[in-house]
């Protein structure tokens, strides 16, 4: 069953992937470091949600920060949480509060049946309404 959280971190990891292939397939020949990494973005974009996909999101994620530095600020913050891990590392206290804070709010409502209900914690939880 796919759930507005899994919509809503799907969403921001497509978004990820765009702007990784837009950014990068240049400069991306067969064979190359930058080509498997693409491939390896492409990959987990449609297996996200296995059981295999938050390491390897992880470690997806860890060598954005380390090796592309023009892609880092493009990447949500969401997903350093989504991913957790080594990731975690990269977020504020603050913010890992406030994630706490959502995944409660999140579990305690129960309800999945609107599409957006995922997003309207976020917005509450980080006060952007």
């Amino acid at each position: 069953m796919t759930t507005s959280r899994h919509r809503y971190y799907q969403n921001l990891y497509d978004e990820l992937c765009l702007v990784c292939v837009n950014q990068l397939s240049d400069y991306a020949p067969e064979g190359s470091d930058t080509a498997e990494f693409l491939n390896r973005v492409r990959t987990l974009q449609s297996s996200l949600g296995d059981p295999d996909s938050a390491q390897e999101g992880q470690a997806l994620l860890s060598q954005i920060v380390a090796s592309f530095p023009l892609i880092t600020p493009q990447m949500h913050r969401d997903l350093l949480w989504f991913f957790g891990g080594d990731c975690l590392h990269y977020l504020s206290d603050e913010e890992l509060d406030k994630y706490q804070l959502l995944e409660e709010r999140y579990y305690e409502a129960g309800s999945d049946g609107d599409d957006g209900l995922y997003r309207n914690l976020r917005a509450q939880t980080f006060g952007l309404h």
